[in-house]
């Protein structure tokens, strides 16, 4: 639902889809800047500032479907330095700062209004339970979700694997009259 003939369209883009495909905060994508796109062991990662933290101590992973629209946005844009935000506002005059949160919350919920979510309930932080539960749903383990989602407690992590599996093994199916 994004029009990525624009270069508003193809930031927006590499946003949501980035948010959707690891589970980024809005405070984690804020904080990310050009340096922080790497490679790792031959893959493309993106060292993130978590939330609470102090540095930029972890990473998520770019798979191709994820690192494309980032490359895309990053060619269409000027050229910057490694300390430039990933994400900035689109005016030139502010291609040096970052986003707010704000910013990427309001992206993010236009994107679900033009796709036709239309709830209060579905925000930007929306795209984190929803990268979490597919992974789940696509066979990631406790240990490998909870390192995606960057939880300190598996017990956080391990309330998405209740609720998948509650919707899967539903008694609800179970019950006719």
């Amino acid at each position: 639902a994004i029009d990525r003939s624009t270069l508003e369209g193809l930031r927006d883009y590499a946003l949501v889809n980035l948010l959707a495909r690891t589970g980024l905060r809005t405070i984690e994508v804020s904080r990310a800047e050009l340096g922080d796109l790497r490679q790792e062991s031959g893959e493309a990662v993106l060292w993130i500032q978590g939330k609470g933290r102090d540095t930029k101590d972890d990473f998520v992973l770019l798979v191709e479907d994820t690192l494309r629209p980032i490359q895309d946005w990053l060619q269409a844009r000027p050229p910057l330095t490694r300390s430039a935000p990933l994400f900035c506002p689109l005016p030139a005059k502010k291609y040096g700062e970052p986003l707010t949160t704000r910013s990427i919350s309001r992206i993010a919920k236009n994107a679900l209004l033009r796709a036709g979510l239309d709830s209060e309930r579905l925000t930007a932080h929306s795209f984190r339970h929803t990268a979490v539960t597919l992974a789940i749903k696509g066979g990631a383990t406790l240990e490998q979700a909870q390192a995606m989602a960057r939880h300190t407690d598996p017990r956080t992590t391990q309330v998405y694997f209740h609720n998948v599996a509650r919707v899967e093994a539903g008694a609800e199916r179970y019950i006719s009259f």
